[in-house]
């Protein structure tokens, strides 16, 4: 080969060497115009997918881990209700197994640990209640015997027959129950009637200082003590009346309670409640107020509107719905507030609406 074809072949390879780069660098280029003109498409359907992925396995842990902690959950109260239905079971079987009034009472009293911080029976004799048993009660001296009339919250639970709570003080407990169990005007303390299908025979109290109180276990146990005294009565001195028209005037054509119809019954029941749950709220809410107007001697200027919502409400709903009926609000204010002292709801409170 002579000089000058080997320079024309020279020449050819550089020129198919320089046509080659060229063609490359259009095809970088082109690639690079793609990848800008189509990234953030790309991008943005990637990072849907991946928060896709994500929240899916998130949420599928979530379930599990919710789906293993209702069930965690369901297992310790199916645990807590075995053993209180055990505990129950317990108690009811011990009740019924007594030899006298003590031992039943006393078997009541403890059944209520765990229920409540202290518990005391409460036996009616002759109109009177009796201390049978208490349970964690700190006090050395037991209160003689006290007239049911002198502890009102008591009288109220035997004549409805209803759980009552009511605060810790002596217009509510009287004064010597109040020196035994203690008097707090910012506690409370529960009573549970225990009755026959004849009349109520006894009481349980209960109150807590630290934790609660467990009601309805509460309630449930008064009401096997009342299954098993009536299914095993003891002879004992007749209990006290089962209700009265509490604080009642006479009226013509009204002997007493059991003259009543079972509607009217009803509707005096109704009646009474309404008036202590209207006056407890006021003595609840209101406490600063109701101390200040028993020393001022005007509680109904003190109280005016809450005083007369009630009464206009009593009034409507009660009053007018029976001719038997007692003004329950008005003697539940003189019990309450006023403790049973009128002149302390002053000069300026109306007449009984009855």
């Amino acid at each position: 080969m002579n000089e000058s074809t080997s320079a024309l072949l020279a020449d050819a390879h550089d020129i198919v060497r320089e046509q080659l780069a060229l063609a490359w660098r259009q095809h970088l280029e082109r690639v690079q115009e793609l990848l800008e003109a189509q990234w953030p498409e790309q991008m943005e359907r990637t990072l849907e997918e991946t928060i896709a992925g994500l929240a899916a396995r998130l949420e599928e842990q979530y379930q599990d881990a919710f789906a293993a902690r209702l069930e965690q959950e369901l297992e310790s109260a199916a645990a807590e209700r075995q053993e209180l239905l055990a505990k129950l079971n317990q108690s009811a079987r011990r009740l019924r197994h007594f030899e006298n009034e003590a031992q039943w009472a006393r078997t009541l009293a403890e059944a209520t640990r765990g229920f409540c911080d202290r518990s005391a029976v409460f036996l009616l004799n002759g109109g009177a209640l009796h201390l049978e048993a208490a349970r964690n009660v700190d006090s050395e001296s037991p209160p003689s015997d006290v007239e049911l009339a002198a502890a009102p919250a008591f009288a109220a639970a035997v004549e409805t027959r209803d759980t009552l709570v009511a605060t810790r003080t002596a217009s509510e407990l009287s004064e010597a129950l109040a020196a035994y169990l203690g008097e707090s005007e910012d506690g409370r303390f529960y009573l549970f009637p225990i009755a026959t299908r004849q009349a109520v025979l006894a009481l349980l109290y209960a109150d807590a200082v630290d934790g609660g109180v467990d009601a309805d276990a509460c309630e449930l146990l008064a009401a096997i003590a009342g299954a098993v005294r009536d299914s095993r009565p003891i002879p004992s001195e007749p209990a006290g009346e089962l209700v009265s028209i509490a604080g009642a005037q006479s009226k013509p054509g009204i002997l007493s309670w059991f003259s009543l119809s079972q509607q009217d019954r009803e509707l005096h029941l109704k009646a009474q409640r309404f008036a202590r749950v209207q006056v407890a709220g006021i003595r609840l809410y209101q406490s600063e107020i109701v101390k200040n107007g028993r020393a001022s001697g005007s509680l109904y200027t003190s109280l005016k509107s809450e005083i007369d919502a009630a009464r206009e409400a009593f009034r409507r709903d009660y009053l007018h719905a029976s001719e038997t009926m007692v003004d329950y609000l008005h003697l539940e204010l003189l019990r309450t507030l006023a403790n049973d002292n009128a002149e302390l709801l002053g000069p300026d409170y109306p007449s009984p609406m009855v």
